[in-house]
């Protein structure tokens, strides 16, 4: 899981950084184009192997004397409609690097890996933060929780599979022996069924007898996970 949540959080720096370059590429790129009036003269078709396809614009503009073509974004269903106008930005040196100035072709591409980067970062950093609270809490626990015993409830779902491996979490309950509620705690998970190895009606559980919602179950008696 470790390694999961730090893969999850270099793609999606990866991705974050990615779009950084082409938002910043693109600010430099304007502020250093001239731009002129176009008109989209065709809409190419490009077809999918998964079926469909996309409607990328052509359009015509000129610059320097010269009709220049240039190509767009697929989309679809399409963006443009034959015979649009529309503004495009192009370097003097080289028109032929045209860009039609509107919404998709500047920020679409920015966007869409800005969004998948902030998911993949969000689930790696939480998953990481995550793992850091917990660690804390465990240390604490270890030197100033309370181990009390519960009655063992059997073994859980732990609701996460990963390269095709099931979790599972061991499930006990405890009463309070001053306020008398009743907890339920569940174990970290564990990459394999640990029912044969549970040969005991009780698990031992470090409590915070202030919070017992912040508590461990100890599993060190189930063998390693191979």
């Amino acid at each position: 899981m470790r390694w999961f949540s730090i893969l999850f959080l270099t793609i999606g720096l990866g991705l974050l950084t990615g779009a950084g370059m082409l938002w910043r590429n693109h600010v430099n790129f304007t502020a250093h184009a001239q731009r002129a009036d176009g008109t989209v003269t065709d809409l190419v078709f490009h077809s999918s192997s998964k079926g469909g396809g996309t409607y990328a614009p052509t359009v015509e503009f000129e610059a320097s004397g010269r009709v220049i073509h240039i190509s767009g974004s697929g989309t679809n269903p399409p963006a443009f409609s034959r015979g649009e106008h529309v503004i495009v930005l192009y370097p003097p040196e080289n028109p032929e690097a045209g860009r039609i100035d509107s919404f998709t072709e500047n920020w679409l591409v920015v966007l869409i890996l800005g969004g998948i980067g902030l998911v993949f970062a969000a689930i790696g950093g939480g998953m990481i933060g995550a793992a850091l609270r917990t660690g804390k809490t465990n240390r604490w626990l270890a030197t100033n929780g309370l181990r009390v015993q519960a009655r063992y409830e059997g073994v859980e779902s732990g609701n996460m599979q990963v390269n095709g491996r099931d979790s599972y979490r061991l499930k006990c309950q405890w009463q309070h022996p001053v306020t008398q509620k009743v907890y339920i705690f569940h174990s970290a998970r564990i990459w394999f069924d640990p029912a044969p190895f549970v040969k005991r009606e009780s698990l031992d559980v470090l409590v915070d007898m202030d919070n017992p919602k912040r508590y461990e179950v100890d599993i060190s008696f189930l063998p390693q996970a191979g």
